[in-house]
């Protein structure tokens, strides 16, 4: 119904459909940050020394080349660029590798291995100037301006901290030689990154749950929801009903048309009636087999069809009512009732001047 309060968890379908239709997965862009930042430093303690040595014997060839000959043509400037791209690759390219790997494994582990681009899909509703007027005052939007302010805030805190406590050996650097220098500086930076981390790591743990809880109630369903949901899983009560009311009556339209090639009915007088067939010629059954039965009502109605079409009619409460509860439709009679049966039936072709031949001696010519 519209309007009704959502307060139900949602189903398994209602999860299964978020994802795999809508590609709705419980993320946070701040577990990403907080995880390739980490990454990425840890990966510069130990690419550090590579990425420094590379870097310095680059800056060497480049100054060597300083020295040498110049030709102004096209292909020295090529061969230049090329120095350039080659040298970056090799001195960015190994942790800009571990971070995209870093960033990869993080947003996998967190959308279990979803990929796809329905979010991406142009919607209308995004044209929409009062929803983004609504985005701009929702929840999500307050609670991203509070993570960038305190992530603002710690960025300003710890550095200002750090390097006010670094302040006289910082100015003493002036003096020391380029190498020192840069050694202490990186030392100084890889310090303050990593205070922020951890910092970060508490941040994207509050975003992670919040993210977890606004995703948890964007699924929530009503109870109606749940409701139409199990009918669709089930099918309709009312529907399924009506299918197998109308198989009862395409089945018993079947039987029905089965009594007027049946060679007996056996009634009770008219609370049960059975149809019964027998072919004693060598393909067919070794006993008698119930084509036809039922009760009350449809007693009745089998018993009028049997009386149009001339079939053998014979009345046996006992022994109507066991074979209407014991044998199904389509099976043979056990051997328990071929006594009585074949009696009713040996009746049948004495009235209509046929020989008759009992299950028990058709059954010994088969064998």
């Amino acid at each position: 119904m519209p309007g009704e309060e959502k307060t139900e968890k949602a189903t398994p379908k209602k999860r299964r459909d978020a994802r795999e239709k809508e590609g709705s997965v419980l993320q946070s862009n701040e577990v990403v940050t907080a995880v390739s930042i980490l990454g990425s430093f840890a990966a510069l303690g130990v690419l550090g020394s590579y990425m420094f040595v590379t870097m310095k014997q680059s800056l060497i060839d480049g100054i060597k080349a300083v020295g040498q000959p110049f030709e102004n043509e096209l292909s020295t400037y090529n061969n230049i660029a090329l120095d350039v791209v080659k040298d970056s690759i090799m001195i960015f390219g190994p942790i800009a590798v571990i971070i995209a790997f870093i960033v990869v494994i993080t947003v996998m582990a967190q959308t279990r291995g979803l990929f796809t681009t329905k979010p991406l899909g142009f919607k209308f509703s995004r044209l929409n100037p009062l929803s983004g007027i609504k985005k701009l005052f929702s929840l999500q939007s307050v609670v991203g301006i509070i993570k960038g302010l305190i992530e603002l805030s710690a960025v300003i805190i710890v550095a200002y901290g750090q390097i006010e406590s670094r302040l006289t050996e910082i100015l003493s650097l002036i003096d020391t030689e380029p190498v020192y220098a840069f050694a202490y500086t990186a030392n100084s930076v890889f310090s303050i990154v990593m205070i922020l981390c951890i910092i970060f790591v508490f941040v994207a743990a509050g975003d992670y749950l919040f993210q977890w809880w606004q995703f948890e109630k964007n699924l929530r369903m009503s109870k109606q929801e749940i409701k139409d949901e199990y009918k669709q899983m089930e099918g309709d009560p009312q529907i399924k009903g009506k299918i197998k009311q109308k198989q009862r009556e395409m089945a018993q339209r079947r039987m029905m048309d089965e009594v007027p090639s049946s060679d007996v009915v056996i009634r009770n007088p008219t609370h049960y009636a059975v149809a019964l067939k027998y072919d004693n010629s060598e393909n067919a059954y070794a006993a008698p087999v119930v084509v036809a039965k039922g009760q009350d009502a449809l007693a009745l109605k089998i018993i009028g069809i049997a009386e149009e079409n001339d079939v053998y009619i014979t009345e046996n409460r006992p022994l109507a009512r066991e074979l209407y509860e014991k044998v199904p439709i389509g099976a043979e009679i056990p051997s328990s009732f071929w006594s009585a049966v074949a009696i009713i039936i040996s009746e049948m072709y004495n009235a209509k001047g046929k020989t008759f031949e009992a299950p028990e001696e058709a059954t010994k010519k088969r064998g």
